[in-house]
């Protein structure tokens, strides 16, 4: 699954891009078109793939609500991560998380990520809200997440928790 803005290829990951990642294979990435400077995936992402591997498996494929990978239009590059973590719950409600790597910091990418993407599951009947969380000390996430129309809903030791109000 594909979906594009402005400087962006947004793409969801299937079980070889997440064994490739597993591998961190800059190689198999220029394999299937895509270049990376090394930085991709990132410690949180690269702990998070036999979650994503399993929620692939279990759902025999990707609907979308889950991982998905930034790709600069103009060269193909690999500049971080964006996704969901897992379909809706009962009530609607879909958790977003965003990357960008170190290098491409302070670009914008990860705000027109993600103004795309929650476009897209607001699009889906059974999306009624999106949540999303941040540590304490990320000042650029928050910022993201407040630019977006996030709200703070709560607090705790580790996370700020957000919902989004658009």
């Amino acid at each position: 699954m594909k979906l594009e803005t402005e400087r962006l290829v947004l793409h969801t990951l299937d079980l070889d891009w997440i064994d490739a990642a597993a591998k961190q294979d800059t190689h198999a990435f220029e394999v299937m078109g895509y270049t990376s400077n090394g930085e991709w995936p990132g410690p949180d992402f690269y702990d998070a793939l036999p979650f994503f591997r399993d929620l692939l498996i279990k759902n025999n494929g990707t609907r979308g609500f889950d991982s998905w990978i930034m790709v600069t239009k103009d060269n193909h590059e690999i500049v971080g991560g964006i996704g969901f973590l897992g379909e809706p719950d009962a009530e609607g409600v879909i958790e977003i998380g965003f990357a960008t790597n170190e290098s491409h910091q302070r670009k914008g990418y990860c705000f027109e990520a993600a103004t795309r993407l929650i476009h897209w599951a607001l699009g889906h009947d059974e999306v009624k809200r999106i949540t999303a969380r941040c540590e304490l000390d990320n000042t650029a996430s928050q910022h993201v997440l407040e630019k977006l129309g996030f709200q703070i809903e709560r607090r705790d030791e580790e996370f700020i928790h957000w919902i989004y109000r658009g």
